[in-house]
C-alpha cells in the first residue's frame, strides 16, 4: 500500500498542464479509528471496484487538534491504522495534516478539490459521514455532487452491534469502561495498544508506557490479562499487566524479553 501525504497527493494526481491524470479512484473519506466493523464495510466497497482503491484519513484525529481537552484518546496509533488498512486490500491511503488552512477548508471546496485534481470513478460514503468547517458537509450532499458529474456513490448505513450503530466513540466508550468484549465486539479484533513511540518510566518491579499523553485510550483502571507481541508478531507472550491514570504498567526486571515487545493485546480483566 502506498502512504502518501495530502500535498504528495494532489502533485501526483495533477500534471503541469493541470488536468488530472492516472488511474481512476474508488474512494472513501474518514478518520478510520480503530478500523471498525463499519470502516471494514465501507474498505470493502472500494476495494471490491476495479479501481485504485483510496483512503483519505488524518494522521491526528481532529478531534484531538480542536478539543484536545474533551478528547479521551484514540484506539489505534498511525501506525496500527495504516496496517489495518493495507490488510483490507487498499492500493494507497492519504495521510492530511489537520491544521492550519486545512482546518477552515469548507466541505464543499474539499470535495471541489478532490475533484479538480483526481480522476474519481466510485465514492463510498457513511450515511452518517460529516466533514469541513464546523462539519457543514454531509454525505448525502456529497453523493448529489459526484452524481452531477457521473461519478459512482454509495453512502452505506451503519453496521449494527445490537441495536446501535458500530462507530468510533461507542468502542472508545467500552474500552474506557473496561468492557472489553462489546469493543472486540465493534472492533472485530480484541482491543491492542501499541507500546512503540509512548513515554516509558522504569521502576524496578517494571515499566509504565504513557498512553493517555500520546492521546491514546486505555482501559478503566485495574489488572488485565494480556498477550505482548514483538515487532514480527508471532506467538505473544502471555501477562498480567497493570491500568491506572491512562499509563499500563508491564511486570519485569531490566533486560527481560517482554520489554522488547511493541503492542500489548487486552485478554479480559485479570
Amino acid at each position: 500500500m502506498d502512504i502518501l501525504g495530502w500535498d504528495d497527493f494532489i502533485a501526483r494526481s495533477v500534471p503541469a498542464a493541470a488536468s488530472p491524470e492516472g488511474p481512476p479512484l474508488s474512494l472513501s473519506i474518514g478518520v478510520f479509528d480503530g478500523v471498525h466493523r463499519g470502516h471494514q464495510e465501507l474498505i470493502r466497497r472500494i476495494a471490491a471496484q476495479s479501481l485504485a482503491s483510496t483512503v483519505i484519513t488524518f494522521r491526528q484525529n481532529p478531534k484531538q487538534v480542536l478539543s484536545p481537552e474533551k478528547y479521551h484518546g484514540d484506539i489505534f496509533s498511525l501506525k496500527q491504522k495504516l496496517s489495518a488498512l493495507e490488510a483490507l486490500g487498499l492500493s494507497q491511503a492519504v495521510l492530511i495534516d489537520f491544521s492550519g488552512n486545512f482546518s477552515k477548508l469548507t466541505g464543499r471546496a474539499f470535495i471541489d478539490l478532490l475533484k479538480k485534481n483526481c480522476r474519481i470513478g466510485y465514492m463510498a460514503l457513511g450515511v452518517n459521514f460529516r466533514c469541513g468547517y464546523r462539519l457543514d458537509t454531509g454525505a448525502r450532499s456529497i453523493r448529489t455532487w459526484m452524481l452531477e458529474d457521473g461519478i459512482a456513490a454509495d453512502l452505506v448505513e451503519p453496521v449494527l452491534e445490537g441495536p446501535r450503530p458500530v462507530s468510533s466513540s461507542r468502542a472508545r466508550a467500552a474500552i474506557a469502561a473496561g468492557d472489553l468484549a462489546l469493543a472486540e465486539a465493534l472492533l472485530g479484533r480484541k482491543v491492542c495498544l501499541d507500546l512503540s513511540g509512548l513515554r516509558v518510566s522504569e521502576t524496578k518491579e517494571g515499566r509504565w508506557y504513557d498512553a493517555a499523553s500520546a492521546f491514546r485510550i486505555t482501559p478503566r483502571p485495574g489488572k488485565y490479562r494480556t498477550l505482548a507481541y514483538g515487532p514480527a508478531g508471532g506467538a505473544g507472550i502471555a501477562g498480567e499487566v497493570s491500568v491506572r491514570d491512562g499509563a499500563v504498567f508491564i511486570p519485569g526486571k531490566p533486560g527481560e524479553s517482554v520489554f522488547d515487545r511493541e503492542s500489548l493485546e487486552f485478554i479480559e480483566p485479570a
